[in-house]
């Protein structure tokens, strides 16, 4: 791969603006565990419930001091990503070139503590060919509150590629 480039475009998070089944399933079990509180309480979180959803999640520990940790990634994205499972600081799991895009939405739901989605269309040029490929995905980012010392913020991000 010789050079990538992502085009984003950020979306109002409505069922309608979700393609993937699995993220609108996603996006309604959270709405159903908000209700009427500001945010729904990540203890109450059961993940069988969407189950489809779990291989393409990852799971963010938020910190009052800004810095974001991955606590869980779903096995699509440790195998598309090459992103550990272990628990590592955002700058230490994710490549170079998605980190400050990444911190700066997971930033943007740590502040409005609301739903987030983005559209991308990643790109590239083959190094031998110089044929461009591109590769449409959507991330949606929903907020959960934690009762916990130094984690201020749990954010499930859920990708979708298609």
């Amino acid at each position: 791969m010789a050079k990538t480039f992502d085009i984003v475009k950020v979306l109002e998070v409505t069922e309608q603006n979700l393609k993937s089944v699995a993220q609108a399933n996603l996006y309604r079990y959270w709405l159903d565990l908000k209700a009427d509180k500001e945010l729904p309480v990540w203890s109450d979180f059961n993940p069988g419930v969407v189950r489809e959803s779990l291989p393409d999640i990852m799971l963010f520990d938020s910190h009052n001091d800004a810095n974001f940790f991955v606590s869980i990634t779903g096995d699509n994205c440790r195998e598309n990503f090459g992103i550990k499972a272990s628990r590592l600081p955002l700058e230490k799991a994710l490549p170079e070139n998605a980190i400050s895009d990444a911190k700066s939405r997971l930033t943007h739901v740590y502040n409005t503590r609301k739903p987030h989605l983005v559209a991308k269309e990643m790109r590239w040029e083959t190094a031998i060919k110089k044929e461009l490929q591109q590769q449409s995905y959507t991330i949606l980012f929903l907020p959960f509150d934690v009762e916990h010392d130094t984690i201020k913020l749990k954010i499930l991000n859920s990708l979708y590629f298609g």
